[in-house]
């Protein structure tokens, strides 16, 4: 069973009208396109602990090569190869599929999917998030979306759930934290914990909102620490971004990524356009990976997102082009020179020129012709 279909050519065309869009806005903000490998060792996917075997598209009968289950790793990877005397901060940019797999009622579905994003490397300064977050809402910004298409940014970082967890290092750890992230109030209710705390957890489910009050929040709870201090700054920062460009921003303690990749600041870019809820961008910061591709570096940081393509896509209006589509025919054959010509004529005005290369005289076979080429006027040579 899969998931990898033929795409129709209106999607190829909406696909290439989105990444060209996307391309020129990373462009703008200084970033530089690179194209990793599509093929991954498996054991650099285990090794760092990005993403469970069982979900990786093997390509030989070992299993020891597998097709990119995501595309940062790869990134990463070329940051400590081929770009290891590169000057940091490294920006960097990339489109592709990316390949997973699942097992469901005894069946292996197959999943390609169609991405953007960037990767920031090595930026010496305390938030290089607010840089990443920027651009996100500046590409997104700049794509057409269908009316009533709010956004808000979901926000968490691995810190808050440590500082959450850290008094239950030696009492149900694993069992407590995947009741928060699992959003599991029942199993909550079993663990054999202080009343009070499982009041304060089960309570913390359900705490999401505007970031500076979740904050406070967590400190009335907790008390003062660095960690929430850090993130009041930057969420102060962000919060002026957010608002430019009319996003809403929540924070969400117990918000965790399905990868096992990120560390530190973790996000989702949802659009809601009152019926339905669509995540069409995720990243975060992946330090540890970059300090385990490259243990040399003198900076360990890095962040980046990944739009979906095929999400986007579909809540993208449909754009009109003020370009004409002119066929050209001709009655004769000895004018086929003379309609090549034509047509290199039409293209330089900016039209779009289709020349039909057979002769036709019968007026109703060529408007035929013409509904079959989507044009929208027939250009007679003569």
């Amino acid at each position: 069973m899969t998931d990898i279909k033929e795409i129709k050519l209106v999607d190829v065309k909406n696909n290439s009208n989105i990444i060209n869009n996307l391309n020129s806005i990373y462009k703008l903000w200084g970033y530089e396109e690179v194209s990793p490998s599509f093929i991954n060792s498996l054991e650099t996917i285990k090794g760092r602990g990005v993403i469970d075997e069982k979900q990786v598209v093997g390509i030989v009968s070992n299993n020891s090569l597998c097709l990119r289950p995501e595309m940062t790793t790869s990134i990463v990877k070329l940051s400590s190869t081929r770009l290891i005397n590169k000057k940091r901060p490294i920006r960097l940019f990339t489109t592709g599929m990316v390949f997973d797999k699942k097992n469901i009622k005894n069946t292996i579905k197959l999943q390609e999917k169609l991405q953007s994003g960037i990767e920031l490397i090595g930026y010496d300064t305390k938030c290089p998030e607010i840089e990443v977050i920027n651009i996100l809402f500046d590409a997104i910004d700049n794509i057409n979306l269908k009316d009533r298409s709010n956004l808000c940014l979901l926000v968490s970082t691995t810190k808050i759930m440590d500082l959450i967890l850290n008094k239950y290092k030696n009492n149900n750890f694993e069992e407590i934290k995947k009741s928060l992230v699992n959003f599991d109030q029942d199993n909550l209710s079993k663990l054999e914990i202080d009343e009070d705390d499982k009041y304060i957890l089960k309570d913390l489910l359900f705490t999401r909102g505007e970031p500076i009050a979740i904050l406070n929040k967590l400190k009335n709870i907790y008390g003062a620490s660095k960690t929430l201090d850090d993130l009041n700054f930057l969420f102060e920062t962000l919060s002026k971004i957010s608002n430019r460009y009319g996003v809403k921003l929540q924070l969400d303690p117990t918000f965790q990524p399905h990868l096992n990749l990120y560390e530190g600041i973790v996000f989702q870019l949802i659009v809601d356009n009152g019926k339905n809820k669509s995540v069409i961008a995720k990243g975060g910061r992946y330090d540890e990976l970059v300090r385990s591709f490259s243990p040399n570096e003198k900076i360990f940081n890095g962040i980046g997102f990944t739009i979906s393509i095929d999400i986007l896509r579909n809540l993208i209006k449909e754009e009109k082009t003020d370009k004409k589509k002119i066929l050209l025919m001709f009655k004769d054959s000895y004018l086929l020179e003379k309609g090549m010509n034509e047509q290199k004529v039409q293209q330089k005005k900016g039209n779009i020129a289709v020349l039909h290369l057979n002769p036709c005289d019968d007026l109703n076979k060529a408007n035929q012709i013409m509904k079959e080429n989507n044009c929208s006027e027939i250009f007679w040579v003569k």
